[in-house]
């Protein structure tokens, strides 16, 4: 549950310490979804939408970053661009990667057009064993458009994944009719390259149990586990101020090449979440990464050098008709020393460990605060921000009473993990140093991070 209050006015410029360190960002600019996660080699490799030439969404190009160890990230060049003249011309957007016969191939959704007139189109790249060159596929998108029968232009965000000897291909969409809701589509192919329209794999109503499903979905993402499968989707009203609003899950299974489940509700909640991304690595785990959005006008975003990050890495895992998520255990390479009571302020590049009683903890720099408290006799977490910029919110999600709490400051951003429950939000510091208080120190451990790990 989210209350926001209206953000104030804005501000002349945005400061520097706002942009998370330990996070990815761009290099400069804009990025926003996770794309294309993929453990190769030993080597995690982690793509994402990006506009490197403002601070602001723009035609998207893939950035790459890859990784070792989850912790300590390497930038690499550009992997794909918009071009002229192809189907891609006025964007790169989401996707993903899969090896196919021996070879990577980043499947993707090229944009042709704005508005009404736009085309969205299932394009693909072949890549280098080391995925640092790629080339697309001179024969032009495998799926120039949606069916006709569909009656929607949205057909975009391929995700794929093999079925025995067959591809399945899922894109994300909406219908047109009535009270106007989400659905996946789904293709079929024995090879990768041939497609078959296979119709809806799933859809479900505006609105199950008062959470709004948006009018369309993006970024369909599927895991098995077990005897479980879960989808995930991305929620959005085209037309509304926000349109970007949350992602949700469902846990059920296939049947007759159609999803059936039931609503395992938001994957996080907080505020800025949204589009995740999701692989499985070499030990069998379902990670998960998605994109932090900003909470700030548009002319103090223009300010800013740095706009949007991606979240850590988290553990996704499937069970009892819960998607539940904590951070991956390799972050505690991230800490360098505790934070002791009577220290000075700290940058915030911090992890908060421990059990808040009511009074909970506090971030702090005078001006913006962060509070996170238990409630309930301790059946829930309260996250507090207020801050000049955002303005002042409060969010609610579970927890078992005297559960660990996790909570990440990087920068603006923050992440909160509570009993397998996340939420993402922003703080936007007044100053470049903060300090953290608590009535009970002995229920909090607090650590400075490395800021310097992605290069």
């Amino acid at each position: 549950m989210t209350h926001r209050a209206p953000a104030p006015a804005d501000v002349a410029a945005a400061p520097g310490h706002w942009r998370p360190r330990y996070h990815i960002t761009g290099v400069r600019n804009w990025i926003n979804d996770p794309n294309g996660p993929i453990h190769l080699d030993g080597r995690y490799h982690l793509f994402f939408q990006a506009n490197p030439h403002a601070p602001a969404w723009g035609p998207p190009h893939w950035g790459h970053v890859s990784s070792p160890d989850l912790v300590h990230w390497t930038r690499h060049r550009t992997a794909l661009a918009p071009e002229n003249g192809r189907p891609d011309a006025d964007g790169c957007w989401s996707g993903c990667l899969r090896i196919i016969d021996g070879r990577p191939v980043i499947y993707y959704t090229g944009v042709v057009g704005e508005d009404d007139d736009r085309v969205e189109s299932v394009c693909r790249a072949r890549g280098s064993a080391d995925l640092l060159t790629w080339e697309k596929d001179p024969a032009g998108p495998l799926l120039p458009g949606p069916p006709t029968e569909l009656g929607s232009g949205f057909h975009r965000d391929p995700f794929l994944w093999q079925d025995g000897s067959r591809w399945q291909l899922l894109l994300g969409s909406g219908t047109t009719a009535g009270e106007r809701h989400g659905q996946v589509l789904r293709y079929e192919s024995p090879d990768g390259s041939q497609w078959r329209y296979r119709g809806v794999f799933f859809a479900a109503p505006r609105r199950i149990d008062g959470l709004d499903l948006g009018e369309l979905w993006e970024c369909p993402q599927l895991v098995a586990s077990g005897s479980s499968t879960a989808l995930v989707v991305s929620c959005q009203v085209p037309d509304a101020p926000r349109p970007l609003m949350h992602a949700v899950g469902f846990v059920g299974s296939i049947v007759d090449g159609r999803f059936q489940g039931a609503p395992a509700g938001l994957l996080d909640h907080g505020d800025v979440f949204y589009a995740p991304a999701l692989t499985t690595d070499a030990a069998g785990r379902t990670l998960l990464w998605g994109w932090a959005q900003e909470v700030v006008p548009p002319s103090t975003q223009a300010t800013m050098g740095h706009v949007g990050a991606l979240t850590v890495p988290r553990r996704l895992t499937v069970g009892d008709g819960r998607l539940e998520q904590e951070p991956v255990p390799e972050l505690a390479a991230l800490r360098l020393a505790p934070v002791g009571a009577a220290d000075a302020p700290v940058e915030p590049a911090l992890e908060l460990a421990g059990a808040p009683v009511d009074d909970g903890w506090t971030v702090t720099d005078d001006v913006a605060r962060l509070r996170i408290r238990a409630a309930d006799s301790g059946g829930s977490l309260v996250v507090e921000v207020a801050d000049p910029v955002g303005g002042e919110r409060a969010f609610t999600l579970r927890r078992a009473a005297g559960n660990q709490v996790r909570v990440f400051v990087d920068g603006s951003l923050v992440e909160v993990f509570s009993d397998g429950a996340a939420l993402t939000t922003r703080t936007y510091w007044a100053r470049p140093r903060v300090r953290v208080s608590a009535p009970r120190r002995s229920d909090l451990r607090v650590w400075q991070l490395d800021g310097a790990v992605v290069r």
